[in-house]
């Protein structure tokens, strides 16, 4: 048996008698060994929390998460982040790091409201205005630069740190993107709030300003036209991306819809299925790995065989819904073509980032499964979840059958190894899997949804629609609302 093997067993023979302090202690000497292992500070945490020692339960959470975003298990990350903010809401660098996930995972949208938040609690605290502050301020706009609604709470939080000319900047770029083809409204409301900053810059630092707002500046955006007057703003257009039309009853002093600006830069790619994975964190007496379990077992086949996980440099093209063409914004210039031998330099360089982190996930799944024993089920399980999270799944599909073997794991296990099959498009073997995990459930009393679920994508996979329909509606009649069942229901209404 290996040392890591052997610290473990003793740690938990004393919280089984109830020697919290000594299993600490056990841990403590783990982490030497395994001290890159984020399971084992999210179950440090979690026995620090046994003693109500909040304090040393949140260094332990924070190193777990760093740990699982070093190699991108970010939904992970994010769970372990959600137990920090149950034990302390409104925790800015927690909020913050929150947000700075959502963006590495290109969901543009979950991040926008975590950053939301985050400039919400700076501003309500006046204590708050570190450099510390400053420097996450300016992380987020790098981040989500072409969200209107971050930029125009950044203003707000510039303001409230003191740097008035930073906040009028941040305005005059937005004033700028709105004189063409932007909201009326909105270009009102940002022009009143630079007129309030006006009186507090000087005149050098002005004129900056006004030149951002006639585009010559680098945050002008589209530039041309602040000064016009609001009945001759430009009527909105169908930009792709803009903010939406502010209500009737926006006045100067209120905040207007939060939306995002005309894309100058490419756009995000859409969340697809399964990527708002995170449903509320981490149960204190688990393992965070097995909280992606749940929306992972629902995704499509045809999504899951063929999507990657989100990485930090996968970057999408905004493209027209009928030709595939990347769309172009009206007034914006396109930028200029690259040529062949920098197009060869930048996918060489991408290649070599993805090589560099798939082989770091790599190095980190064979150091947390050099020590696990053959009969700790729960530990097969927990890297059979990992494993799927890296998009590894017959590696994940081997862990899963060895904790399949455990009478209390047996159902969840068979059912992931279904989705993995299905992933690794092989309906075929997904069914006989998850046909087998349907037998046991329902001598056992089960939960059989997610089953039904995946075998309707199977043998809608094997295009057997008879059979497919048959299970999905044993969902729906339980659940209407579980994942997108009702869409799958009225799919099948249409086929005669």
């Amino acid at each position: 048996m290996s040392k890591a093997s052997q610290l473990r067993q003793k740690a938990q023979a004393y919280l089984q008698k109830g020697k919290v302090d000594k299993a600490i202690e056990e841990y403590k000497k783990l982490l030497t060994v395994e001290s890159r292992n984020p399971n084992l500070y999210n179950e440090l945490g979690d026995i620090y929390l046994r003693t109500n020692d909040r304090v040393q339960a949140v260094s332990a959470f924070e190193k777990a998460s760093l740990n699982y975003e070093k190699v991108a298990l970010y939904n992970n990350a994010v769970a372990v982040c959600k137990k920090i903010l149950r034990l302390v809401p409104n925790r800015l660098d927690t909020i913050f790091k929150l947000g700075e996930i959502k963006a590495k995972q290109k969901l543009a949208g979950e991040a926008e409201v975590y950053f939301l938040q985050y400039f919400d609690a700076v501003i309500a605290d006046p204590e708050r205005r570190g450099d510390g502050v400053q420097k996450q301020v300016d992380d987020i706009l790098a981040l989500v630069p072409d969200c209107e609604g971050i930029c125009s709470k950044a203003s707000d939080v510039y303001v409230h740190l003191g740097m008035k000319l930073n906040a009028a900047e941040m305005l005059a770029g937005l004033i700028a993107k709105n004189s063409i083809d932007g909201d009326p409204q909105r270009l009102n409301y940002y022009r009143s709030r630079l007129d309030i900053l006006r009186q507090q810059l000087k005149r050098d630092e002005f004129d900056k300003v006004e030149k951002i707002m006639s585009g010559g500046g680098a945050e002008g955006g589209q530039g041309a036209a602040a000064n016009a007057a609001p009945d001759q703003v430009p009527a909105r257009g169908g930009i792709a991306g803009s903010p939406p039309t502010a209500g009737e009853g926006t006045v100067p002093g209120e905040s207007p819809p939060a939306g995002r600006a005309p894309a100058i830069s490419p756009a995000t790619p859409a969340m697809g299925a399964g990527a708002a994975a995170e449903t509320g964190g981490v149960d204190s007496a688990g393992i965070s790995l097995t909280d992606y379990a749940s929306d992972l077992s629902g995704r499509p086949a045809a999504a899951a065989a063929g999507e990657s996980r989100p990485r930090g440099d996968d970057i999408g093209t905004q493209s027209d819904s009928s030709s595939g063409e990347p769309r172009k914004e009206e007034g914006v210039e396109p930028e200029r073509a690259a040529t062949p031998s920098e197009d060869l330099s930048d996918l060489l360089e991408e290649e070599d980032a993805q090589i560099e982190s798939e082989s770091s996930i790599r190095n980190f799944a064979d150091e947390i499964t050099s020590d696990v024993e053959e009969d700790d089920f729960r530990s097969h399980y927990d890297l059979g979840m990992a494993y799927i999270e890296m998009g590894l799944y017959s590696d994940a599909v081997k862990e899963l059958q060895i904790s399949a073997r455990s009478e209390q794991l047996q159902l969840q296990s068979l059912e992931m190894v279904g989705h993995c099959f299905l992933a690794m498009s092989n309906p075929r073997l997904a069914v006989k899997q998850l046909e087998r995990g349907l037998e046991i459930s329902q001598t056992s009393g089960g939960d059989s949804m997610g089953l039904h679920y995946n075998l309707g994508l199977a043998y809608e996979a094997l295009e057997d629609m008879d059979k497919a329909r048959e299970h999905y509606e044993e969902v729906y009649i339980v659940d209407v609302t579980f994942r997108d069942i009702s869409d799958k229901m009225k799919k099948f209404s249409t086929v005669s």
